[in-house]
């Protein structure tokens, strides 16, 4: 009948827009899930330095100095190609418990290798009076009259592997990363562990715990008994994710494939927390 060939040919349309709909989804996942990968891809092997400071005074001044003006210059280095990525992250205290003459801010700075590393250029800041304006200088240079940087430590770690859910720099505003730092007798069994266990297992698990990076690096500047040699981080959406994390509630730890605890049996020697407040990359 006539209307039964209206409802067959209603029908056959809704099945073509559906399979059309599900086309451009899939195509749409798959350009996702590429820019995620080259995100990430592009960060493993990088050599990166963690630059700590203490910093005394207006705190406010030293943070819109990096946030607002730095952040403008490291940018243009980025897009230059002279250095990799630029972060800057504020430590999480907590009052009575923590060491406020300690180090309260850190950088950390990504270059893809080591010539990058030890080239001029690297120095991305020295580019300040051709990216920003004579005003911008000024108001520089009146808000860090206003601080004062009493002490710094730079170290240089080599990336092996890594996790990285986020393609934007971002993405990671005001989210919070954990760095653990350990002094081990096989640096290359660490990694391997890492790379073999608990890089599938956050892989598998990112999503339940809010985690949007984790990592495992070795240390390559400075070295001796008093330094640790490798590190890994966790990095999470909130600050609530990053400590019910470190309470392991409702979690299911692979015990049984890991062999983390004979390799590094010390455990970590340091682990800090960190907001991230700014950063930018070559990738934005």
């Amino acid at each position: 009948s006539l209307d039964s060939s209206k409802a067959e040919f209603s029908l056959a349309k809704i099945e073509a827009l559906f399979i059309k709909i599900h086309k451009k989804m899939k195509n749409y996942l798959i350009l996702f899930l590429v820019l995620i990968s080259q995100f990430g891809s592009s960060q493993e092997n990088q050599i990166v330095s963690i630059h700590a400071v203490q910093i005394e005074g207006d705190l406010s001044a030293f943070e819109e100095v990096q946030a607002v003006f730095m952040k403008k210059v490291a940018q243009e280095a980025a897009n230059r190609g002279d250095i990799a990525a630029w972060n800057f992250l504020r430590s999480f205290r907590l009052d009575g418990i923590n060491d406020e003459e300690d180090y309260n801010y850190i950088f950390v700075q990504g270059s893809t290798s080591i010539e990058k590393v030890v080239d001029s250029k690297n120095a991305w800041w020295n580019l300040s009076s051709d990216v920003l304006t004579e005003a911008e200088l000024q108001t520089v240079a009146n808000l860090r009259s206003k601080f004062t940087w009493k002490k710094d430590v730079r170290v240089l770690y080599t990336i092996n592997s890594g996790i990285w859910l986020v393609k934007d720099t971002k993405d990671y505003l005001n989210t919070f990363i954990q760095f653990n730092f350990a002094t081990v007798k096989d640096p290359l069994a660490f990694v391997d562990d890492n790379v073999s266990v608990w890089k599938p297992f956050f892989e598998k698990n990112a999503e339940k715990l809010n985690m949007i990076s984790w990592g495992v690096g070795t240390k390559i500047l400075p070295t001796g008994e008093k330094w640790s040699n490798v590190m890994t981080w966790d990095m999470f959406s909130t600050l609530v994710d990053l400590l019910k994390y470190k309470q392991g509630v409702d979690i299911d730890w692979p015990m049984e494939e890991t062999n983390l605890f004979e390799i590094n049996p010390d455990g970590f020697t340091t682990q800090d927390v960190w907001e991230w407040l700014a950063g930018t990359s070559s990738n934005n």
